[in-house]
């Protein structure tokens, strides 16, 4: 393990606070949570937590002490019906729609200037979205075990494996008490995945979708969540020319151990230096 690793407690600039936001949809207001340091490095770092995730989970707690002590400009945030964000909306209507939204005003709101996006698992298809939308903010992408277009697999995956009454729940477009192992309970419903579809990224086609950044890709080779082959899509569907894909063998979907995270900051480090380089 290198020395790259810090436990720094954060400072005193990283405590919670709330960016306004008024719902693209139906007008309502919510309260974005959100925890950010400054540094006199550029670019910064947007991180983006997956799905049901937090910005107080392991990852982007440990990463935010790595960039304050590398003097990276850091920002996290919960997203909408998530962590201590507040608002109308309750989790079991929060769609994706809801956290690309979030995304975009922290993006704009609440970074400087050109920004490395880290996307972790579904934060991994948020950030691409922010790299076609935003080119002009957006000069990189690490992106952890991406889980980039998994609605169908989803879907699918409830029909297959759900017994039957709850399956009648389900296709009634009703929400259901999920127990994730690693986040505990949420509700989940059908109508949460069918509702991504249209935000799907068209990666079959090579060089199809227009994010133009550099691009790094950490993945685990014994990931339940979000299987590390279909990584390897982003390679070619991706249009930069610019992207390096590294497999960790034995590693899970979270990416949050310590060999994991010590391979995070050096690609981050590495990054840095090459995005520095053009800005």
């Amino acid at each position: 393990m290198s020395d790259l690793i810090d436990a720094t407690p954060i400072d005193a600039q990283s405590e919670t606070e709330f960016l306004k936001v008024t719902d693209n949809q139906d007008g309502t207001e919510r309260c974005i949570a959100y925890k950010k340091s400054s540094g006199q490095n550029s670019p910064g770092i947007l991180f983006i937590a997956g799905f049901m995730s937090s910005k107080d989970a392991n990852k982007p707690t440990a990463l935010h002490s790595f960039c304050q002590k590398q003097g990276i400009p850091f920002v996290r945030f919960d997203a909408t019906a998530l962590g201590e964000t507040k608002g109308p909306i309750e989790l079991k209507d929060a769609r994706f729609s809801h956290w690309l939204q979030d995304a975009e005003e922290v993006l704009v709101h609440l970074t400087e200037g050109p920004q490395l996006v880290i996307g972790s698992s579904m934060g991994g298809w948020i950030a691409s979205c922010l790299a076609k939308r935003y080119p002009e903010k957006v000069c990189g992408l690490l992106l952890l075990a991406p889980s980039i277009n998994f609605s169908d697999y989803y879907v699918q995956r409830l029909r297959k494996n759900a017994p039957p009454e709850l399956l009648e729940v389900l296709e009634k477009g009703e929400s259901f008490e999920y127990n994730d192992p690693k986040y505990g309970p949420y509700p989940l419903s059908l109508r949460v995945f069918q509702e991504m579809i249209p935000y799907e990224l068209p990666l079959e086609e090579d060089g199809g979708y227009p994010v133009r950044c550099p691009v790094r890709i950490i993945h685990g080779t014994e990931d339940t969540y979000s299987p590390y082959m279909n990584s390897l899509k982003l390679l070619t569907g991706f249009e930069t020319k610019d992207v390096q894909l590294t497999y960790i063998k034995g590693t899970g979907h979270h990416l949050d151990d310590p060999d994991s995270l010590d391979m995070i900051y050096k690609t981050i480090l590495s990054m840095m230096s090459i995005l520095q380089s053009k800005l």
